[in-house]
Parts: structure tokens; C-alpha cells; sequence
């Protein structure tokens, strides 16, 4: 357990062997071109957790047992959050690789930064009410949401996996762009 927490790692991965429990920031970071980060254990991160390399991440792996908030963030690769409360961002996320998000069917995701790119498609695999925010176009892999989803893009909005919403589904795609599910 610790208040703040920082984790440098100049070669190599960053990966946890056991849970971490931070009460304030934290921030990972892994300066090998194309590390990873893995914290897949049944972590608390109560404040902002932030992820940087200097050589560019490549995939993003959370497991959090409460609510998480994503910092700004860049990666060629894929992200993997998995959570048993909210998943908010108050930072732009870039994602070069699949997204996956799971909350659990009571909480929220709320990704509604106006600089988020999500390049690859984005899998919501628990979540209650979903906002997605797309600077450019946004593919929508598979979806279960028990609530509703906003989806909101400067681009076409697609989908590349089955989409099961029990409330209301609202898209915007902006005047030029088409909405394709299909």
C-alpha cells in the first residue's frame, strides 16, 4: 500500500506479481521501445494511474478491484481494462490496437475525452451505461451493455462485433460520416 507511486523501468516490461494498493497517483512507466505494461492482479488504484515509455508502449493490461481512472495515454497496441467499479478517462486516450473494457453490468464507462483515438476496435464486455468519445472513426467490436451508449465520433461509426444494449443506443457520427452496423 502506498500513497503515490511511481514505477520506472528502463529495459523491459512492467509486470505485478501480487496486488497493489495505491491511495493517490500513480505512474508507470516503461522506457523499452515496444514494453508492455501487465498489472493483472485484483489491484486498488484509488487515484489518476498514468502509463508513459519513451520508446513507445505497446499494450496496456489493468485489472483494477474498484473504480479506475485512465490518464493520458499512447499505444501502438492493444488496452485491456478490467474492472469491478467505473472506468472513467481524464486524459486523452490514443489506442493503436483493440480496446476492451469490462466494468460489470451495474457500473459505468465513461471515455468522453474530445482527443480520444481509438484506431482498432473497441469491446465493451461488461459495462451499465457506456460513453465513447472518437476524435476520428470508431469501430465498435463486440458490446454488452446493460444500460445505454452514447457513441460520439468525427468519423464513421462501424461495428465489427455483435452489439447486445438493453437501453438506448445514441450515435453521432457527425453530418459527412456514415453509420454502418451491421
Amino acid at each position: 500500500t502506498a500513497n503515490n507511486l511511481t514505477v520506472m523501468a528502463t529495459t523491459g516490461n512492467i509486470t505485478d506479481s501480487g496486488v497493489i494498493a495505491v491511495t493517490g497517483t500513480s505512474i508507470f512507466t516503461a522506457d523499452a521501445a515496444g514494453a508492455s505494461i501487465t498489472l493483472d492482479s485484483a489491484n486498488t488504484f484509488t487515484g489518476t494511474v498514468t502509463f508513459a515509455g519513451a520508446g513507445g508502449l505497446a499494450n496496456v493490461t489493468i485489472v483494477d478491484s474498484n473504480a479506475f481512472d485512465l490518464g493520458a495515454l499512447t499505444l501502438a497496441g492493444n488496452l485491456s481494462v478490467t474492472t469491478s467499479g467505473a472506468i472513467t478517462d481524464s486524459g486523452n486516450l490514443s489506442i493503436g490496437g483493440t480496446t476492451t473494457l469490462a466494468a460489470g453490468a451495474a457500473n459505468d464507462i465513461t471515455l468522453d475525452q474530445a482527443g480520444n483515438n481509438f484506431t482498432g476496435a473497441v469491446a465493451i464486455t461488461t459495462g451499465n451505461n457506456v460513453t465513447l468519445v472518437d476524435a476520428n472513426a470508431i469501430d465498435l467490436g463486440a458490446a454488452t451493455v446493460s444500460g445505454t451508449l452514447t457513441v460520439t465520433s468525427n468519423g464513421a461509426i462501424t461495428d465489427s462485433g455483435n452489439l447486445a444494449v438493453t437501453g438506448t443506443a445514441t450515435l453521432a457520427a457527425g453530418a459527412a460520416n456514415n453509420i454502418t452496423l451491421d
